[in-house]
């Protein structure tokens, strides 16, 4: 089952948040039954009202699966203070920074991170959940991150470039052992986007709109007709593009896409119905953008306008030269040439005196296979199926279309 990670925006989704924490966390792992503000079936703190902060969740359908939050330091400090003093990690970093650098660091925090428990194994949705972190704290301008996760998850923030800053520590309010870790945001958003470089400058202007969506094996994203409103980038997998070509022919492959490949970004600019199928061939991670948070981006930033719209022509352009290889591919096809051949025939028909709804066309089975260049018995086999799905009637002399639009 498909899974998005979004940022928590609506009073139902943080009461989401916090609920999910209180399953995690207290019903969950027995922690935090000590603080006396966990009393409500939630967990939350001073830290959750201090901008800049940003609660991610990832949600099942409706289910909510997994959160964390990001901060950045406003001058009040950050939620590891509480557990961890990090003074001489963050006076080190100052005076490193300060050598190349005109302002100070900026440190941010990821933290509260809270799986379902039917979830635990699930390390791409928890990956996800960094990642859209990573994305947020590099938007807000942070330069360093700190964090005090549970000492069992440790060495995934180590494979994500996170430095022990000490060793194990107990909490007693918390009841865990947490590993303080720190890494630059740099880093960390490196690990994130790090070879996706096409795409690189568009994900850095819409770092804090993005949401994910992970599909598993064989899911369907979209389907040819569906209405169209974001556009994806490939993280991880691969995802066939596909059309459909008739009853007998099936789907035809217009393209196998994997990591750092955009598609579906005509929907950024209007909104008519998807051109293809979008399945996942293998268990996929995409990077999406709602049209309105594309606008709503611009709006906020006007001067990138010209940029977008250069990449995304840019973007269109090479789509339309693919399109026109294929095109040309299928157009040395017998099936290509009959269908256009036929549909050629059909728009020079007149409406049938003694039928109501039926085109005739006064041309037969000799004319329709010397258009299509093919012979004769191949034009009466495509014919005959065309009959056999209620789309023509034919003569030698004369075709009429039914009411059934033809297929192929």
């Amino acid at each position: 089952m498909s899974v998005r990670i979004k940022i928590a925006q609506t009073a139902e989704e943080l009461n989401d948040v916090f609920r999910l924490r209180y399953r995690v966390y207290v019903e969950g792992e027995g922690v935090l039954k000590g603080d006396p503000s966990k009393k409500s079936g939630t967990v939350s703190d001073r830290f959750d009202a201090l901008p800049p902060v940003g609660n991610i969740i990832a949600y099942c359908d409706r289910e909510p699966v997994g959160t964390m939050r990001i901060n950045l330091d406003a001058g009040v400090g950050l939620p590891p203070d509480d557990i961890f003093d990090s003074s001489d990690y963050q006076e080190r970093i100052t005076e490193e920074w300060l050598r190349d650098h005109d302002s100070p660091p900026s440190f941010g925090s990821a933290g509260m991170l809270a799986i379902h428990p039917d979830w635990r194994n699930r390390r791409d949705v928890i990956r996800a959940l960094l990642k859209m972190g990573a994305g947020m704290g590099r938007m807000w301008g942070g330069t360093h991150v700190i964090t005090t996760p549970s000492a069992k998850t440790a060495s995934m923030y180590a494979r994500m470039g996170f430095e022990p800053l000490s060793d194990e520590l107990w909490v007693e309010t918390i009841g865990d052992h947490v590993q303080p870790m720190a890494a630059s945001f740099e880093d960390f958003y490196n690990w994130t986007f790090g070879d996706l470089i096409e795409s690189r400058k568009f994900l850095e202007i819409f770092a804090n709109r993005f949401q994910r969506v992970i599909l598993g094996s064989g899911e369907t994203l979209f389907q040819e007709g569906d209405a169209g409103h974001e556009a994806y980038i490939i993280d991880t997998g691969a995802i066939r593009i596909s059309r459909t070509s008739g009853e007998e022919a099936g789907e035809y492959t217009l393209a196998t896409l994997g990591r750092g490949d955009m598609f579906g970004e005509l929907s950024l600019i209007d909104a008519k119905p998807r051109s293809a199928h979008a399945t996942a061939l293998t268990n996929v991670e995409l990077i999406a953008l709602d049209r309105a948070d594309f606008h709503g981006g611009l709006e906020e930033q006007p001067g990138l306008v010209q940029d977008m719209f250069e990449f995304l022509a840019a973007r269109i352009r090479r789509a339309d030269e693919f399109i026109a290889a294929l095109m040309a591919d299928l157009r040395g096809s017998k099936i290509y040439r009959m269908i256009h051949a036929l549909e050629d025939i059909k728009s020079s028909a007149t409406p049938d005196a003694k039928r109501p709804g039926v085109l005739l066309a006064k041309v037969g089975l000799v004319e329709f296979a010397r258009d299509a260049g093919v012979s004769e018995q191949e034009a009466r086999e495509y014919l005959e199926a065309q009959k056999k799905k209620q789309a023509v009637e034919y003569t030698d002399r004369r075709i009429r279309f039914l009411a059934k639009a033809l297929t192929q």
